[in-house]
Parts: C-alpha cells; sequence; structure tokens
C-alpha cells in the first residue's frame, strides 16, 4: 500500500530560536488544508558543516504574524535567494541569514517584506506542485563565505540526473524528538533515484515532472527546518533541488524524499529575477 505523502512541517521558532510546542497557528490551519498527516523534514544521522563549506546556504526565519517559523534556502545570486513555496506561503516578513553555519552567527543579515517573496502562481498546497518561492534581498557583497550556488543551464533541462550524488543541507532536526534541532549547519549525501522509482511509495499524482527523489541509504533523513534547502550535486555544485516531500513515517522509514526539480522551473526563474541561465 503506497504510503501518505505530506508537506513538510515548518520548525516553529521561538525568541532565540528556543523551541516551543507547537500552537494552533496560521500555518497549522494552512496546513490543515492537506488532506494527508503532516511530518516534518530535517537532517537526521546527517554530518556537521565546517565553515565556508557551503557558501550559498541561507536561513530563512519567517514571519506569519504573530508566529515564526524555520526554513533553509540557497543565494542563487547577489540578489536572490531560492526556497520552496509552502516556506514562504502567507510569510509577511522574512529574516535571512548568511554566511555562517551557525544561524545565530551570521555574516549577513537582512530583513525582507511580503513585497519581495514570488512564490509560484500555480503552487498547490495539497500536492506541493510546483513547490518553488523566490526571496528578493538588497544586493550582498559575497565574500568567500557566501557565494551563490550555480543553477543548471537550459541545456540539462532533460537530464534526470539519476544515480549522481548530492547533499543536501540544513539547520532542522536531527531525529524525531522535538527538541534536536541543529544549531549549526548540517549535510548529508544522497543518490537521486528516477521518479518511476519514487511513484511506488507515493501517490502518483505527486510524482510529476516537477519533482525530484532521492533514496535514503544508512538511515540518513531529511526533517524541520531543511524544508526549501538545497540539493546539490557534488560532481559540480550545481543545485538541481529544493526539498519538499517526505513521508509521515519520519526518521524511522526508507521512504524518499522529495524536492522541487529546479530544471523544470530555469525559465521561470529566469523570467522572474532576470538571471542568466
Amino acid at each position: 500500500m503506497k504510503s501518505l505523502i505530506v508537506l513538510s512541517l515548518l520548525l516553529c521558532i521561538a525568541s532565540a530560536f528556543e523551541i516551543r510546542e507547537p500552537r494552533n497557528t496560521q500555518r497549522e490551519r494552512l496546513e490543515s488544508m492537506v488532506q494527508n498527516e503532516v511530518v516534518s523534514s530535517r537532517i537526521a544521522n546527517g554530518q556537521t558543516a565546517v565553515a565556508g563549506q557551503f557558501p550559498y546556504q541561507a536561513g530563512l526565519l519567517l514571519y506569519y504574524g504573530e508566529d515564526f517559523h524555520f526554513c533553509g534556502g540557497s543565494l542563487i545570486s547577489e540578489e536572490w535567494v531560492l526556497t520552496a513555496a509552502h516556506c514562504t506561503l502567507n510569510a509577511v516578513t522574512v529574516v535571512v541569514f548568511l554566511g555562517s553555519i551557525n544561524h545565530l552567527d551570521a555574516i549577513v543579515q537582512l530583513e525582507v517584506y511580503e513585497c519581495d517573496i514570488t512564490i509560484h502562481s500555480e503552487f498547490d498546497i495539497e500536492t506541493a506542485r510546483n513547490d518553488i518561492s523566490l526571496i528578493k534581498i538588497p544586493a550582498v557583497t559575497c565574500p568567500p563565505a557566501i557565494q551563490p550556488v550555480s543553477l543548471p543551464n537550459r541545456a540539462s533541462r532533460s537530464q534526470d540526473y539519476v544515480r549522481n550524488t548530492v547533499v543536501a543541507s540544513g539547520w532542522g532536526y536531527t531525529s524525531d524528538t522535538p527538541t534536536s534541532n541543529s544549531r549549526v549547519l548540517q549535510f548529508a549525501y544522497f543518490r537521486v533515484i528516477s521518479n518511476e522509482v519514487c511513484a511506488r511509495s507515493y501517490d502518483s499524482s505527486i510524482i510529476d515532472n516537477g519533482k525530484i527523489c532521492t533514496a535514503t541509504d544508512n538511515h540518513i533523513k531529511l526533517l524541520s527546518g531543511d524544508s526549501g534547502g538545497p540539493l546539490v550535486l557534488t560532481s559540480s555544485n550545481i543545485q538541481i533541488g529544493i526539498m519538499s516531500i517526505v513521508s509521515v513515517e519520519g526518521c524511522e522509514t526508507d521512504l524518499p524524499p522529495v524536492y522541487t526539480r529546479v530544471t523544470s522551473y530555469l525559465d521561470w526563474i529566469r523570467d522572474k529575477t532576470n538571471i542568466e541561465i
């Protein structure tokens, strides 16, 4: 029987990044629209990053009125951050952290507003289709610790990347325990699998051409706070995925995590940002 799938539940953050028990917030009301049960997405059994290892990594503290949550993202130019639409949906303001493996000690910290967020117009919260979003930031001077990640070129749009090794990174939970969020950036390596193989584990309506999946070897998982974070080819440092959905079974399952496939949205990214791709 195919497993239920869900949108990643955003990590609940209090002041000074202390974790509180989830409340009945606006975000939770949005999640109630999802027909299936909700779980988080976080890196479990991963490794701790060293300074400068992921210079494109962005931390996002998103405010939804009185409530706020944490997501990942990636710097794709001096003025744009790429993340998941389910992270930015209904966000009023976003604090963007750049340049550190500890999100409390960022080299650059920027606050932007709802008007700076561009969500794909066809994003569907029930299926996570078109789960992609852009955040416009004031132009940053890029020291070595802050560098944009490369995006695929348009000629590579037909590549499926199956069997390629990729790396995911984020500050999310490190286990299913609610207090296990990491203050230091974590990362893990995965292998890309075909959409046909991935669709055996999920409802067939979920795994469309806009998705890309990875195998979960050695019980390495993506958990909460990693949502919106980058999936990058180790061979070329090109970003090919954005963390989107996982199984309801959490850390104890080997069901594949699912990402937004960046190559399916190159024209959209170019049209919204004017970045040459």
